[in-house]
């Protein structure tokens, strides 16, 4: 609301919470809208992961796990809102959730309400990433609150998807333990995301 203050007669976009949330703004369109994320190709790409709930995120105040990918092609810079994490120095409290000097690092939500709840969720996110980095050959990373790596960014993010593949095991066997029938959430949405760019 105080960037809108800010600058009034700018376009916004915003996701589907966003404009839930926010509804002193007047949005432009909706990010969920695959006309709205394609307006600024060829210089701007957008994409939204899949193996998550992007439209009704549950709860809404806080998982905030799945976030609008934003690939700006002349500078090769990839903006990530929340999903994937980078402090070049992080304060004591996210040094206690276990971030590190200068790594990259999944939000936290990842091991809980981040994604879907199915025993295939972990890996349609992970193979969803494996074709954004074969897509978009970033150098600079933006995570919006918190930091921004010049140069190196795609071998780090690559480094975290390798890294984690125990972890997108380990929640998909919990998944398919207390949810074998693959039942999604109330107002979840399933098919979406999965192959290339969602849009296509």
């Amino acid at each position: 609301p105080s960037f809108h203050k800010s600058y009034p007669n700018a376009a916004y976009y915003g996701t589907p919470r966003h404009l839930r949330r926010l509804t002193q703004i007047p949005w432009s369109g909706n990010l969920n809208d695959c006309t709205v994320r394609t307006l600024w190709q060829p210089d701007v790409e957008l994409r939204i992961p899949a193996g998550a709930e992007f439209i009704n995120p549950q709860p809404e105040s806080s998982n905030h796990f799945i976030s609008v990918f934003v690939y700006h092609l002349s500078s090769k810079t990839l903006h990530v809102n929340d999903t994937i994490v980078y402090a070049d120095k992080p304060n004591f409290l996210f040094r206690l959730f276990g971030y590190k000097h200068g790594r990259m690092a999944f939000h936290p939500s990842i091991k809980n309400v981040g994604l879907h709840p199915t025993e295939d969720g972990p890996y349609l996110f992970r193979d969803w990433m494996r074709n954004m980095l074969h897509d978009w050959p970033f150098e600079n990373i933006c995570c919006a609150h918190m930091g921004v790596k010049i140069g190196g960014a795609h071998d780090d993010v690559v480094t975290l998807l390798n890294e984690s593949q125990s972890l997108f095991k380990k929640l998909s066997i919990k998944n398919r333990k207390r949810n074998p029938d693959g039942e999604l959430p109330v107002d979840n949405h399933y098919n979406m995301n999965i192959v290339g760019d969602e849009c296509g």
